[in-house]
């Protein structure tokens, strides 16, 4: 049995959208954006937004929830994803070694079938709505798992049913250009103008220790059940090579630097690592205001 984290990461993106507003920002950058919800919610609200990951997954959920506006999956669609379809021969053992460690036999099955079917969708959008529900059900199971009493048993293609369905919601307009892109953070923060750069910094050597759920998913999106995040991240900012106190400073340090043309920069942190973030982004900027509307959700606001 996993660990299971109560949250990846904490953003508020009510909260966010209300310093994008007081700052008169209408657009904004994440060069760290892990799951893109909270880009989705910002653009929805009329800020057009840019996010960039090492993960091939998250960037997915970003073609379908931040790039994409118009297209959904229709029931004859999610018909066609989340049970066999005649003729087409599956991997029905690709993901057999997390059988009896993390899932049931069917289970693992179903995680085939539905990679398989997911990688025949016609567009990106589609693709990564089905990514987003898909991986509803992934944090379903793996919950149920640990509480196999108080969550009801329902059947793999009835629950992902369900939960593709409602990816529906998702999709909107601002009438503006969402991007997202696969990168490491300096690339992504150069590859842009905007208004604003938000970035939550990930913890000192956070890629050892990630959430079972982030890494589980990327690894039944690339079809290899022994991948490991430690790969993706490796020649990465946040990688290795600043697994010390000091590089991990002087990664920092160099997103402040890189984002010297953007008007604003809204750094997320917690009360426990705020002094480890101030005095950085004071040596950045000399306009600070820090928010604090939560000891887990601090925001360090600094202006040109």
């Amino acid at each position: 049995m996993i660990e299971l984290h109560e949250r990846t990461r904490r953003v508020s993106p009510s909260r966010l959208y209300e310093i994008l507003a007081a700052n008169d920002a209408r657009s904004l950058v994440d060069p760290l954006m892990g799951l893109p919800t909270h880009l989705n919610y910002l653009k929805r609200h009329g800020i057009a937004v840019h996010g960039g990951d090492l993960l091939d997954w998250f960037v997915r959920v970003g073609e379908g929830i931040v790039v994409n506006d118009q297209t959904i999956l229709r029931d004859s669609e999610v018909a066609e994803i989340v049970e066999m379809l005649p003729g087409r021969i599956y991997p029905v053992d690709a993901f057999k070694a997390w059988e009896g460690v993390f899932f049931s036999e069917e289970q693992c099955l179903y995680l085939g079938v539905w990679l398989d079917n997911v990688r025949n969708l016609r567009s990106d959008g589609q693709t990564g709505l089905a990514i987003l529900g898909l991986w509803r059900v992934f944090c379903y199971w793996l919950q149920k798992s640990h509480f196999p009493d108080d969550m009801p048993d329902v059947p793999p293609s009835e629950l992902a049913w369900n939960y593709i369905r409602e990816t529906e919601s998702w999709v909107g307009t601002n009438f503006r250009r969402n991007t997202v892109r696969e990168s490491d953070v300096l690339a992504t923060i150069s590859a842009h103008t905007a208004d604003a750069l938000f970035v939550a910094p990930p913890a000192r050597n956070a890629f050892r220790t990630a959430d079972a759920r982030i890494w589980m998913w990327e690894a039944w999106w690339q079809g290899n059940p022994y991948f490991t995040i430690e790969h993706t991240y490796k020649d990465s900012l946040f990688g290795a090579r600043s697994a010390d106190a000091h590089s991990y400073t002087r990664s920092i340090a160099s997103i402040l630097s890189a984002a010297a043309d953007y008007p604003l920069i809204i750094l997320q942190t917690s009360e426990r690592r705020l002094a480890e973030f101030e005095p950085l982004v004071r040596n950045a900027r000399n306009n600070i205001e820090i928010i604090a509307p939560h000891t887990n959700e601090i925001y360090l606001v600094a202006k040109k």
